[in-house]
């Protein structure tokens, strides 16, 4: 695994040498390769063969496309779903570790980063008229996702990458035990994804 996945939109030309299309085509090639990166790291981890998760995303594509027409807003809901798989799989191999030591400290600190990485593209996957008011049934997005502007669920993705940035932080220190990891990581699962899916998910049947 690497410790960084998939295109990094920092790293990438400054919206000053590209028009606005150029700059949103440059930001969902970044969000897409992420969430491609993830599953395959998520598979060379869990010695599940990478086609698998290929194939399990055709699948969801086909299953969102037969419902959604805008297909510009099928490939959003997906590449978001198939981001929220990714941040599940990091999850269990973090917890994986501090309940039946599968892996060690560096696996925890390279899932962080993915976790992180994801969290602060997100709001990016959430354009406004996709959520369920719309599509009910095919995403579990609440409507006060797009309120503000979206400024309160951009921050609460950012509280997740900046929690997800501490596990990391703790898991890469030398010497770094369970009880400190575990420590870093009982707010990620609480305060990060929990608070965002108490206040922004309706879950899907």
């Amino acid at each position: 695994k690497q410790h960084h996945i998939g295109y990094r939109l920092a790293n990438l030309p400054g919206p000053l040498t590209r028009t606005t299309s150029q700059e949103d085509a440059y930001k969902m090639k970044a969000i897409t390769g992420l969430v491609i990166g993830a599953f395959a790291l998520t598979a060379v981890s869990a010695t599940t063969p990478a086609p698998t998760h290929a194939q399990g995303m055709q699948k969801l594509m086909k299953e969102i496309e037969a419902k959604v027409e805008n297909k510009k807003h099928a490939e959003l809901i997906a590449k978001r779903r198939g981001a929220m798989r990714a941040m599940s799989g990091s999850m269990k191999q973090i917890v994986g570790y501090l309940k039946t030591n599968k892996g060690g400290p560096a696996d925890v600190a390279r899932n962080a980063a993915r976790l992180s990485q994801i969290a602060k593209n997100l709001p990016d996957l959430f354009p406004a008229g996709t959520g369920l008011a719309r599509y009910p049934g095919v995403t579990g997005a609440k409507p006060n996702i797009f309120e503000n502007g979206k400024a309160d669920f951009t921050k609460a993705a950012m509280t997740l990458a900046s929690l997800a940035d501490g596990l990391a932080k703790a898991a890469s220190t030398s010497g770094a035990g369970k009880a400190e990891i575990g420590k870093a990581f009982g707010p990620v699962g609480k305060m990060g994804c929990g608070g965002c899916h108490k206040d922004y998910r309706q879950k899907l049947n």
